[in-house]
């Protein structure tokens, strides 16, 4: 049987206990309930076994149990941040393997307005603010260039400005590896301040679900229901190959943004099509834009449209796609317009002229 001394101490651990575990969340100081214990029992030396029910157990004490002189704080370490080690850093791009151009706003920043936004049909022209519409030259995009080497896609994009600091600004490249106009991977990446290849603020999406562009690829499928865009992180923060994707100022020219990734990332594929974009505040879960806005929704950046001003998707600029490896035949979906090829005038003197398409 326990002594009544011992039985007295163990009611006072019980009471302790159940103050201490009263506390709920949040508490400035949190008590170590398993030391206060600890304490009180070694204050009591060794409690000979035995049993305690209702039968044998002491008349309930009318004063309080003594406080325990001293009460733990426990100050949680903080957890170690663990830095990232890269094995693999990209070197430059080679010669541009393909190139796509896009329409410059410089022109009409003034009037506040652009004339290459095609909202319906996937392309937008839209680097102006919101609101005020004023023109901002690093998300102006002019032209795309693409190469590969060493198991790297490098990818230059050439702007109207180079990007400031402290801007919201992000640069990506969107791959379709299918040509059916539904892009698969989107690489992009926050605005680089340095000409040093950095990870930071990159990110590879990938649609695992294959519902980006909706029923019609390209076309604007609003206001039906829309998918879930670029669903799936590839490479992040804490996510992936840590040396899948870069992003730096290209050092030969402060207004081009060069992003490289593995190739492995799109299983090595040799055929695709690419396509560049700027946007201020992507939301790669809402691609294609034009599925998940009306164009009521996403106002216009043509003044003469009856849905001027810009609205709710502003501040970006994509251009159409190209192919990687290959030349598109024109009826890929989002392609870049193929001008036809004239046909030669026969002129019995002299030697006809060459033609080339201009890509």
């Amino acid at each position: 049987m326990l002594s009544k001394a011992a039985l007295r101490l163990s009611l006072a651990v019980v009471a302790i206990g159940a103050a201490v575990l009263a506390c709920g969340p949040g508490a400035a100081n949190a008590v170590d309930v398993n030391a206060l214990v600890s304490q009180t029992l070694a204050a009591a030396g060794t409690l000979s076994a035995g049993t305690l029910s209702a039968a044998n157990l002491p008349p309930a004490e009318t004063s309080a149990p003594a406080a325990a002189d001293t009460v733990a704080v426990v100050t949680p370490e903080p957890s170690p941040t663990v830095p990232v080690v890269h094995v693999l850093t990209p070197g430059s791009p080679g010669l541009a393997a393909r190139f796509l151009t896009d329409r410059s706003s410089s022109s009409l920043a003034g009037e506040k307005r652009t004339i290459a936004d095609d909202f319906n049909n996937g392309f937008f022209e839209r680097p102006l603010t919101l609101p005020g519409m004023d023109y901002q030259p690093y998300l102006d995009l002019t032209r795309g260039e693409i190469s590969a080497g060493g198991g790297w896609i490098y990818v230059t994009l050439f702007l109207e400005g180079s990007p400031p600091a402290g801007q919201p600004a992000n640069y990506g490249v969107e791959i379709d590896l299918d040509l059916n106009g539904r892009g698969d991977y989107w690489v992009v990446g926050a605005a680089p301040q340095g000409t040093a290849w950095t990870t930071d603020g990159v990110r590879v999406l990938h649609d695992v679900n294959h519902d980006v562009g909706g029923p019609y690829p390209v076309k604007s499928d609003a206001p039906a229901p829309a998918g879930d865009g670029y669903e799936t992180l590839v490479v992040g923060p804490g996510v992936g190959d840590p040396d899948g994707a870069w992003i730096r100022l290209s050092p030969s020219n402060a207004k081009n943004v060069d992003i490289a990734f593995k190739h492995s990332l799109i299983s090595g594929d040799s055929e695709f099509l690419w396509g560049i974009w700027s946007d201020a505040n992507p939301q790669p879960g809402s691609f294609d834009y034009n599925d998940h806005f009306t164009l009521e929704q996403a106002g216009s950046p043509l003044i003469e449209s009856s849905y001027y001003p810009l609205k709710e998707l502003s501040a970006l600029d994509s251009s159409c796609r190209w192919g990687y490896d290959f030349n598109p035949t024109g009826s890929e979906p989002g392609v870049c317009r193929i001008p036809p090829t004239p046909t030669p005038t026969k002129t019995p003197s002299k030697t006809p002229t060459p033609t080339y398409t201009i890509f």
